[in-house]
């Protein structure tokens, strides 16, 4: 894989603050009234924005750094620009996706945030939605115009960083997206290497199924199957050779499957290279 393939931070990432940091709406109730609501919201938001207007960021992604939520969708409600950017250059919905705050990630969607604003790395909030698991998320993402092949500065798309996860549910969707499944990024990686490295062999197969090229070489000339070879996932070396996986192919240096599992020390691997193990999984 790639050795630049880090850009998703993670999903832990939190911008944690002191509680007094916190901007916090004033805590007296609103008026039952409909129409004292909406005298009152106004001078509310006010406040609140006047409060975060020392910040060197947008309000509303000033509210999301602080963890407050409540501010946030306060704010998106009086018409807080939506596609505002943080200091790294990533759009506020890329934030409320990569802190988890799906509420506020919804509500920008519905509000007509831009669903294909990329960040400073060229990521989409498709995705940072798929990388971390939200499938829901995803598919509202997809059903608001996000263009399933969008590359990052990198040439991955959603479907080739996907498999770094084994979640064939969210693999499934993006297929049925039209996500091309054998997109190759700037080293000629295609999903299809990526879940075979890892031995993500549910992702293997479907996406067998949707026509990968099982032989496909990247740049380096490595197939699915060397890197298979390489990290000792007999299953998926099984499940390749099935589906017709070229056991002599060689890289730019002349190496094969054999002498990747030959070099790592994986006998069963050698085995089954060898053509004596069981090839049907």
């Amino acid at each position: 894989m790639a050795s630049r393939a880090a850009w998703p931070r993670s999903s832990g990432w939190r911008g944690h603050r002191a509680e007094a940091d916190r901007v916090q709406l004033p805590s007296r109730r609103f008026p039952a009234r409909d129409e004292d609501m909406n005298k009152t919201m106004p001078m509310v938001v006010m406040l609140l924005a006047m409060s975060l207007a020392a910040c060197s960021q947008p309000p509303l992604v000033e509210a999301l750094d602080r963890g407050d939520v409540a501010s946030a969708l306060a704010l998106i409600e009086a018409g807080a620009d939506i596609n505002a950017r943080n200091r790294a250059d990533d759009p506020v919905l890329a934030v409320a996706i990569r802190k988890g705050y799906l509420d506020v990630a919804e509500r920008l969607l519905q509000k007509g945030a831009d669903v294909n604003a990329k960040g400073d790395l060229g990521v989409t909030p498709l995705m940072l939605a798929v990388s971390e698991g939200h499938a829901r998320l995803a598919r509202e993402i997809l059903a608001h115009g996000a263009r399933v092949d969008d590359v990052d500065r990198m040439g991955n798309t959603a479907l080739l960083i996907m498999p770094m996860r084994d979640d064939p549910e969210l693999i499934r969707l993006l297929l049925d997206a039209g996500a091309e499944v054998d997109h190759q990024n700037e080293n000629g990686l295609t999903p299809l290497m990526v879940a075979a490295y890892l031995g993500h062999n549910g992702i293997v197969r479907l996406l067998l199924d949707h026509g990968a090229d099982v032989n496909h070489q990247a740049l380096d000339g490595h197939t699915a199957l060397m890197r298979a070879a390489r990290q000792g996932r007999l299953e998926t070396v099984r499940l390749l050779l099935a589906e017709g996986a070229d056991a002599d192919a060689r890289n730019k240096d002349g190496e094969t499957a054999m002498t990747w599992a030959r070099k790592q020390g994986h006998a069963e691997v050698m085995a089954m290279l060898r053509g004596g193990g069981d090839r049907h999984p």
